[in-house]
This record gives C-alpha cells, sequence and structure tokens, in this order.
C-alpha cells in the first residue's frame, strides 16, 4: 500500500502545473473595424461592410464585418456571443496566421462561435491549421436558428511541428456564414519535476526492500 501511495503522489506532482495558456489572435472578436466602418444599413442598429477588410485577418470572396444589431433587432439573431460585431462570408474565407508557432509537445484547442442565422441555412466552416495539418472545427448543429454554438478543433503538435506555422480558416462555399469569438489555448505536457522523479525513486526503492524481505 505505501508503493501504491508513493507513486499516486508521484503522479500527481507530475501533473502540476499543466496549464492552459492563451494564444493572441488579432481582432479575435471582430470589434475592430476597418477605415471604413459598416457603412451599409441593413435593419435597425443592424449594419454591415461589404469590402473584404476585417482587420487582423486576410479576406477573400464576399467577405466583412456585420453588426446584427441585438438586443433592439433580433431579426437576424437574438444575441451576439462577445461584444456588437462579427465576421462574416459569402462563398470566400477569413484567414490568419498567427505571430506563434508550434511548440511540440503541446496539445491546441481552438474554440470559435457560429451563427446561425434564422434566415440561413449554412453556418460556415472553421479548421486550424498547424503546418501542413488542417484539424476541422465540430460542434452541434442548433434544432433553433437565431442562436451560437461552439465549436472546437483539437491537435496535440508531434515533433515534427515544432516551429511550424498556426493558421485559424473560416470559410463558406455559398450562403453566409457567420462567426465570432475566436480563441485557441496551448497546453503543454509539463517535464517531470525534481519532487516528482525523487518519490518515484522511493517507490521503486520500496518495492525492490518489499521483494527482498519476502525472499527471506
Amino acid at each position: 500500500m505505501k508503493i501504491i501511495g508513493l507513486a499516486a503522489v508521484a503522479a500527481l506532482v507530475t501533473s502540476v502545473g499543466a496549464h492552459a495558456t492563451p494564444v493572441t489572435i488579432v481582432n479575435a472578436s471582430f470589434e475592430t473595424q476597418g477605415p471604413g466602418g459598416l457603412p451599409f444599413g441593413c435593419a435597425i442598429s443592424c449594419n454591415f461592410s461589404a469590402d473584404n477588410i476585417i482587420p487582423g485577418w486576410t479576406a477573400t470572396g464576399s467577405s466583412g464585418l456585420f453588426m446584427p444589431g441585438p438586443p433592439s433587432n433580433t431579426r437576424y439573431f437574438n444575441y451576439v456571443p462577445d461584444g456588437v460585431t462579427v465576421a462574416y462570408s459569402n462563398g470566400g474565407s477569413i484567414t490568419q496566421t498567427l505571430a506563434a508557432t508550434t511548440v511540440a509537445g503541446t496539445t491546441y484547442t481552438f474554440n470559435i462561435d457560429f451563427g446561425f442565422r434564422k434566415d440561413v441555412a449554412n453556418p460556415g466552416s472553421a479548421t486550424l491549421v498547424i503546418g501542413t495539418n488542417t484539424i476541422n472545427a465540430t460542434g452541434t448543429a442548433l434544432p433553433t436558428t437565431g442562436n451560437w454554438s461552439t465549436y472546437t478543433a483539437t491537435y496535440t503538435a508531434t515533433a515534427a511541428d515544432a516551429g511550424a506555422p498556426i493558421s485559424i480558416n473560416l470559410f463558406t462555399a455559398g450562403a453566409q456564414g457567420d462567426w465570432d469569438n475566436a480563441r485557441l489555448d496551448a497546453k503543454a505536457v509539463p517535464a517531470p519535476e525534481p519532487a516528482s522523479i525523487a518519490l518515484a525513486g522511493l517507490g521503486v526503492l520500496g518495492l525492490a526492500l518489499s521483494r527482498r524481505r519476502r525472499s527471506r
């Protein structure tokens, strides 16, 4: 029983310090507007841009920023997850290559909110790209429109991924996709601390002594 207790304590000490750290995404909530602002109106308290300018991101096709208007206007969405502005694309992509690069042995967890518009069936797609690895964000399609659902992509980097670029891609093939509140966390598995190594050594020593007593 003593040996088991030592091994358990060693495992506990080894796990201490494995904390997730946010990775910076520029304009992650799409609140920063381009120089032209949101010049087009779509209803009360509703405006959008159509110039493919989303600060911090590279947009193609027909993309821009969208202020749908909740709480005073719920024509498109019942609420906005973070702030008042979201990103949208009609048959295009919105991408960002982050300043951070990949660290081997680190688990990356990407989360982003997908909007299910009341008048559009397609919420779009999102991927996390680490080097040559593309990881699709998956989540649950909402039974009711006008709300938002969090989609997640997770990947643990290997030694071959060390130093590779990290990118986020948002895209839709046709009908409008809407996204908000992008976030990326990195969690590294820490090396065993000296205390855990010592405890593990005591466990091995205890096992050896126990076997020696039984052999007498």
